[in-house]
């Protein structure tokens, strides 16, 4: 009897063979892992099993990309169309075998644009009610893009990037439309009234680069559910810039407003209206180049062209602005440009006293900010950059102690800084933001120029309630342990101050150039 349970118990099983668990999953899973797939590929899948063979006829996300077509499916020898025709073959037959699902997003990638083909897209976006759109990486046309009614009704997220510009024709108001990303497009008065004004009631991020603006005097955004705005007004050829795509004036009017960005020349005027959530403004001006500055004399910086900045929890702006506000610089009198809700105030420097004097005075006009970053802009110079060693930042350390604890008037050591030709001494003065508020200073990419010691310096000489200041020293491969060990400075001045590791930003590409040259002013 064990005998025989013993062999039956060796009795080999029947092989059972492994489960396709991908396979099994519901088609809506599917469609997701395959989402991020070109649709030529997803097309491919068809010949792994009888349950893939039909996946393709009920995506809901089409992706066409003509540059992998071409390099996947097309062969220059034996075609009789063009490439670009091929690819729009393709599409076509995609879209007439499909099955009656509905297409929740397609993206375009097509670097040789056939107007009509993009516009026979649009219509059939149009009768498939879909509901995120992207066109990108488009080249010149002379025909627009024709939005119609229902598309219009149904879009929630619109992207169109073009290497040139290409004009929209808008129909009605895209009134679902959440994220609007446009780059190179020349937007028309009724275009802009229907992609930018209140009927949009969901509208909540906008992007705009490189656009044109039809003959507006000014520009009003006005949607109430608006939380992003960036705007990059520079026109973009090839690797070079050139400032202003349109020189309106700007009003918005966004009661939801937590973000707002522009990068550009100066405008008319900026009017931010109505806009208490606002968090974050940022604004970088970017100089006029030499034989421009007759198209905008009339672009000057004064207070009244800066309406509702106040509103800012946090203000960002560049060295053309800060620059602005030094009272030997500019016959504006900025008294009433009072910035009295912003606590964190983001400040990029040259090395240069007017540069100075405007970051004092705008000091002066936010009182109650209690962090201050300051950025100093690297010297565009032929001589080397000053390397710090263990021993001079000890020195360095000893004569702010010395300068700020022991000695208001001790010299610093000539060995830490290097020789410019534009000076500027510190001074003891009373700014309340210092004197009341101000607990935390950050100077990245400070080097071993007078000019910048001597600013902080005047940080550390009028920072009464300052609790920390860290400095980011630039221009340096390797740094010694010790430089990022905070040195604990005496019990009576209780300031930390600090050098942590450096991590070099990436420079927008507007500004690898140096957006805002030193002219002879």
């Amino acid at each position: 009897m064990q005998g025989s349970l013993c062999k039956r118990s060796r009795t080999p099983r029947s092989k059972k063979y492994p489960v396709d668990r991908l396979s099994l999953l519901p088609d809506d899973i599917l469609h997701q892992v395959l989402s991020s797939l070109d649709f030529l590929d997803v097309v491919r899948t068809s010949v792994l099993s009888k349950r893939w063979r039909y996946i393709w006829t009920t995506m809901p996300y089409l992706n066409f990309d003509m540059d992998w077509f071409v390099q996947h499916n097309y062969d220059y020898n034996s075609e009789l169309l063009g490439p670009q025709y091929k690819f729009w073959d393709f599409i076509k037959w995609a879209l007439l075998l499909r099955d009656q699902s509905q297409i929740m997003r397609i993206c375009l990638y097509s670097d040789n644009t056939i107007t009509h083909q993009i516009n026979g897209l649009l219509r059939v976006a149009a009768r498939q009610k879909v509901q995120e759109l992207s066109i990108l990486d488009g080249d010149y046309t002379a025909y627009g893009l024709e939005f119609p009614r229902v598309l219009c009704d149904t879009l929630a997220v619109l992207t169109v990037n073009f290497h040139d510009t290409i004009p929209l024709r808008v129909t009605a108001v895209f009134s679902n439309i959440r994220s609007l990303k446009l780059t190179r497009v020349h937007i028309s008065g009724n275009a802009a009234e229907k992609l930018l004004s209140s009927g949009c009631a969901k509208l909540e991020d906008v992007y705009l680069e490189d656009c044109q603006v039809g003959d507006l005097e000014q520009i009003d955004i006005s949607a109430g559910n608006l939380k992003n705005l960036t705007i990059v007004n520079v026109c973009t050829l090839d690797k070079f810039w050139v400032v202003g795509c349109f020189d309106s004036k700007l009003r918005v009017c966004a009661p939801n407003l937590l973000s707002f960005c522009y990068i550009g020349p100066m405008l008319l005027g900026f009017a931010l209206v109505d806009t208490g959530s606002l968090k974050n403004v940022r604004v970088r001006l970017l100089r006029v180049p030499k034989g421009y500055e007759d198209e905008y004399k009339n672009h000057v910086l004064c207070p009244e062209r800066f309406i509702g900045f106040n509103n800012a929890k946090t203000l960002t702006l560049s060295t053309v602005v800060v620059k602005y506000f030094c009272p030997t610089y500019c016959e504006s009198q900025w008294d009433t440009f009072l910035l009295d809700n912003v606590n964190r105030l983001e400040l990029e420097l040259r090395h240069n006293a007017g540069y100075i004097e405007g970051l004092i005075n705008l000091l002066k006009l936010s009182p109650n900010i209690e962090v201050l970053v300051v950025r100093f802009k690297e010297l565009f110079h032929s001589i080397s950059y000053y390397v710090f060693h263990v021993k001079m930042v000890r020195l360095l350390f000893y004569a702010f102690i010395q300068t700020k604890w022991i000695c208001n008037h001790a010299p610093f050591p000539a060995c830490l800084a290097i020789k410019n030709s534009s000076t500027w001494k510190s001074r003891i003065e009373a700014i309340a933001c210092l004197s009341y508020h101000v607990k935390f200073i950050q100077i990245v990419d400070l080097d071993g120029t007078e000019i910048a010691l001597e600013l902080v310096k005047f940080l550390l000489q009028n920072g009464k309630v300052l609790e920390r200041m860290e400095i980011m020293i630039g221009n340096e491969k390797k740094k010694p342990n010790s430089f990022f060990q905070p040195l604990n400075l005496p019990k009576t001045s209780e300031v930390v101050v600090s050098f942590p590791e450096y991590a070099r930003r990436k420079i927008p590409w507007f500004d690898q150039g140096d957006s805002d040259p030193e002219y002879d002013d």
